[in-house]
């Protein structure tokens, strides 16, 4: 039923910090397993979808880091570039928000994380801040700083 109720909207939030979908699926289905591993350490009194992001975020962010420290990291991204462009070298759709995906990769991680908790799923500062493991303020500078910093890349691409 938990697996039903949250698994589109983790994928996307998964999604949207690995930018590679099979590893975002790798780590929606190990936050479902850490979750059900670590059920009695849940604290009843706090929000379960919080808990679950958290988990999730986490798991991107170690993801992240062991990709970064390899060599083959850059040769899978260059793959991924080759399988992801058609004959005249155009982006392909891979995606639900196929025309703000190229844009959002302008964004850093935990942007795209507090972008995707806000709009996607009406997070407010203070459960966003649950999920990142972050104070509440630090939230809310984060959200102010990439609807900025995306406003400035639409009003370049409108200039262009």
């Amino acid at each position: 039923m938990l697996v039903t109720k949250y698994q589109t909207s983790l994928l996307g939030l998964t999604w949207n910090i690995l930018r590679n979908k099979e590893e975002a699926k790798d780590i929606t289905q190990e936050a479902f397993i850490q979750c059900f591993l670590h059920l009695n350490r849940f604290d009843r009194t706090r929000s379960f979808k919080n808990w679950l992001y958290s988990i999730a975020y986490k798991r991107c962010l170690d993801r992240k880091k062991k990709e970064k420290s390899s060599a083959k990291f850059v040769n899978k991204i260059r793959k991924e570039e080759q399988l992801f462009t058609d004959d005249k070298n155009k982006k392909i759709r891979i995606e639900n928000s196929e025309v703000f995906s190229p844009i959002l990769n302008n964004l850093d991680e935990k942007e795209r994380t507090v972008l995707s908790l806000k709009i996607n799923e009406g997070y407010s500062a203070k459960e966003i801040a649950q999920v990142l493991g972050c104070a509440e303020s630090t939230a809310r500078v984060l959200f102010f700083n990439a609807k900025r910093k995306l406003k400035r890349i639409l009003m370049r691409e409108k200039n262009v």
